[in-house]
């Protein structure tokens, strides 16, 4: 019931505030990191969880660990998602066993203590700190742990385990031998689901990483210009995550302008910036360990050309329309379907399709579906639904449904058009078992003209969106994508 009250009164203060005032985009994010601080309240969050997990569970251990440093290549520490989850606790080095048949059901270890990590990490908490953060039923050593963990794994008991941790399955694996009669499982069966479903805690979180992913944004349109390198507004990016307490960039930033532009996971970000280029930026700040995902274009001259303004604003009406589908009781693909609609409407208006019921024209312009889940990954766990699958195939059929979005679910929206250079020499290649040649030499020839004008423009535009009891909040409103604001902020 707390958590249901917190969440409702976050959602009341969110829902006041859905558009920046007066269009002077005063972004309200603090320097304050005491908010990375959990409440006593909040803490009751985890063992909730844990309760969860252990219900759904007929037998068997979960078993996890925080990661340690070889395992994992961020710039510094950080836990894995899973065992981060359902303890709170983001110490290295440790490990957590859940089990509800043994008379413990959350047993943590202690990190191995010695001269070294007192020397070089400067110790960690005491048993007592631990016991108190954390509220473990059983506390042990680490070489107690180790001793515990080998028993389990000749028990024949299943084991569920990360499996994203390759490095720990193998030790486990090794540790269980070649006969060993451990069944390891996975532990998403037991936790995706609870994932998809946001606390007020990690809306809080998200939010304030959407905040400053829109300071971020804002900053780089007041530096760009022609001459400039894509690292330098990297830089701008990442030391503005750094500024305002966020640790690194919840996935690689991508910054890509003109031709780069058009590559969907562009990451070298190393080109020099042209005049009359856009710029489009994906990226995300991670907050307390919750990732934003935002992106933006803009035109690195701060004036958007003809050809621009036209896909910019296309991508921007799909994007609008889909959101408006983003509300309880509909489908996790209704706005990616909504914007499908209105960029295939669009396209066939400025004569870049030629039958706009084609599987492989709309293919071809459309990569990919626009939403995905949000939170301690990027691209969070969840299932998504049927349609969602059969998308990455096949162009989805209107009948099949996906997921029902529910209050609580986070989700992008991100459609967009990208015009390659090489975009229509591909296409042979691409579809030759989808339609015929004559016919993609036919359409090749009517679109050609017109497909010229706009080569090396790539627009994406994407939010945040957290799905409310009446309909939805964007958490990345602060980041402006009107091409009148845009053009505002670039003003020099």
């Amino acid at each position: 019931m707390k958590k249901n009250a917190s969440l409702l009164l976050l959602l009341i203060l969110l829902s006041g505030c859905n558009n920046p005032v007066s269009r002077s985009w005063i972004i309200p994010v603090s320097i304050d990191p005491s908010d990375l601080l959990y409440t006593p309240a909040q803490m009751e969050s985890f063992p909730i969880r844990r309760n969860q997990v252990l219900s759904s569970m007929d037998e068997g251990f979960v078993i996890l660990r925080s990661i340690d440093h070889r395992s994992h290549n961020r710039h510094e520490f950080r836990p894995n998602n899973y065992f981060y989850y359902l303890t709170g606790c983001a110490a290295p080095y440790t490990y957590a066993i859940l089990n509800k048949q043994s008379g413990h059901t959350f047993t943590l270890s202690l990190p191995r203590h010695s001269i070294r990590t007192l020397i070089y990490e400067g110790g960690h908490l005491s048993a007592e700190e631990v016991k108190e953060l954390f509220g473990p039923d059983r506390l042990l050593k680490y070489d107690d742990f180790q001793v515990l963990l080998d028993s389990i794994l000749k028990t024949g008991d299943p084991v569920y385990i990360d499996r994203s941790d390759q490095a720990f399955f193998r030790e486990l694996e090794r540790m269980a031998g070649k006969e060993g009669a451990t069944e390891f499982r996975s532990v998403t069966e037991l936790v995706d689901e609870m994932r998809v479903i946001k606390e007020a805690m990690e809306v809080e979180r998200l939010q304030k990483a959407c905040n400053i992913t829109a300071r971020a944004l804002t900053n780089v349109m007041k530096e760009c210009s022609p001459g400039q390198y894509e690292f330098e507004m990297e830089s701008v990016i990442e030391g503005t995550f750094r500024t305002f307490g966020a640790a690194m960039p919840g996935f690689p930033s991508i910054v890509g302008s003109g031709p780069n532009s058009t590559i969907l996971h562009y990451e070298l970000n190393n080109r020099e910036m042209e005049n009359g280029e856009l710029l489009l930026m994906d990226i995300g700040a991670e907050y307390g360990y919750y990732t934003a995902d935002i992106t933006r274009t803009i035109p690195v001259n701060g004036r958007f050309n003809k050809e621009q303004q036209t896909i910019y604003q296309l991508v921007l009406n799909a994007q609008l329309a889909a959101i408006e589908q983003m509300i309880p009781g509909n489908m996790f693909m209704d706005g990616h379907m909504a914007a499908r609609d209105v960029i295939v409407d669009g396209l066939e208006k400025l004569g870049l399709m030629t039958d706009s019921k084609s599987p492989w024209q709309i293919k071809f312009y459309i990569l990919y579906p626009s939403s995905h889940y949000l939170g301690l990954d990027v691209h969070d766990v969840g299932e998504m639904g049927e349609s969602f699958s059969y998308f990455m195939q096949h162009t989805p059929d209107e009948s099949m449904e996906s997921r029902v979005m529910e209050p609580g679910m986070v989700l992008t929206i991100e459609p967009g058009l990208y015009f390659r250079e090489n975009g229509l020499e591909q296409l042979f290649e691409i579809f030759e078992n989808e339609a015929d040649s004559t016919e993609i030499a036919a359409f090749i020839e009517q679109v050609a003209p017109v497909y010229e004008k706009y080569i090396n423009i790539g627009v994406r535009i994407e939010d945040d969106i957290l799905i409310t009891k009446k309909g939805n909040i964007n958490l990345s409103r602060y980041a402006p994508k009107e091409i009148r604001d845009i053009e505002q902020i670039m003003r020099r």
